[in-house]
């Protein structure tokens, strides 16, 4: 399964100044350099929940899911530190607060216009949320778009059973060679489904449920068959040793926020680059980031 690669250093621009909330601190600013055929996916390193950032090179943005409302100042550190100053939708891909607790504040601070969620909880999360004034949309299973230029999107599954999760979403993104799965459940039931009935090859997973021990298993992963797992940090909620364990044993390259920091993909047609960033407090008082970037070209 291992492709070639070849690693080197990215070089990226990072400017320390100050801003908003963090006038008494200093932070990084990352520019990814999208030209403009170019598609990055951006997965934030929140103490609790998820937030995923794609960004086209023709300067639209889009938010996967909104963290905890725990998290809500490393999110807008983080959106600003990519100099993110409008978002044009957000896409809701499971209703638990890990997932929503911020969609309100981004709404209201980043413009907004366009809010994806699924339709089978549509009218409970306008209600909920307070959405009536918004172009709210709600996905189906075999839901299929084209998000943004070049990025073919389709809706793999959508949760109809468990009360917790209902409405949970399953998408698959495809730009050019490159595919990430986009997992928001964990479910054994739901994972044979779709190996069932799915082509589900993909170069990026996004692990669901924090890396829960009630999915990820191992027909799953040997099907999906990632050079990439990404998976994302539930506050006092420690990833699965199983799930880690498989991950490793079937040689995919893990990347955890809680321990990495920000990671960026940024998608070329046939191959990507990643880097991750991680803000650190010093004793001069501003953030220091560790990147470390890799090229793989598929073959």
């Amino acid at each position: 399964m291992r492709k070639y690669l070849v690693l080197f250093m990215l070089v990226i621009q990072m400017i320390v100044t100050p801003y908003g909330a963090y006038a008494d601190k200093e932070t990084i600013e990352v520019d990814l350099n999208l030209e403009e055929q170019d598609l990055a996916y951006t997965f934030f390193d929140l103490s609790n929940g998820e937030a995923t950032l794609l960004q086209s090179g023709k300067g639209q943005n889009i938010l996967i899911d909104t963290g905890s409302l725990e998290s809500q100042e490393e999110l807008e550190q983080r959106l600003k530190m990519y100099h993110i100053d409008f978002i044009d939708t957000v896409i809701i891909t499971n209703q638990t607060e890990e997932y929503t607790g911020n969609l309100k504040w981004v709404i209201n601070n980043f413009n907004v216009q366009k809010v994806i969620v699924p339709e089978i909880i549509k009218q409970q999360l306008i209600s909920f949320h307070q959405l009536h004034d918004k172009d709210v949309i709600g996905w189906k299973k075999g839901t299929t778009t084209e998000l943004l230029p070049f990025l073919k999107t389709e809706v793999l599954y959508v949760e109809e059973r468990d009360i917790l999760d209902k409405g949970a979403l399953a998408i698959v993104f495809s730009y050019g060679k490159q595919t990430l799965l986009y997992m928001g459940i964990a479910d054994k039931k739901v994972e044979k489904e779709l190996v069932d009935s799915h082509q589900l090859k993909s170069t990026i997973l996004k692990v669901a449920d924090f890396g829960s021990e009630k999915g990820t298993t191992q027909p799953f992963l040997e099907e999906v068959d990632p050079q990439v797992a990404i998976l994302f940090k539930k506050n006092g909620v420690p990833v699965s040793e199983l799930v880690l364990e498989r991950l490793q044993e079937t040689w995919i390259d893990i990347y955890q926020t809680s321990r990495l920091g920000t990671v960026s993909i940024k998608c070329h047609n046939d191959d990507y680059e990643i880097l991750t960033v991680r803000p650190e407090e010093e004793d001069f008082s501003f953030g220091l980031a560790n990147n470390i970037s890799k090229l793989f070209k598929n073959n």
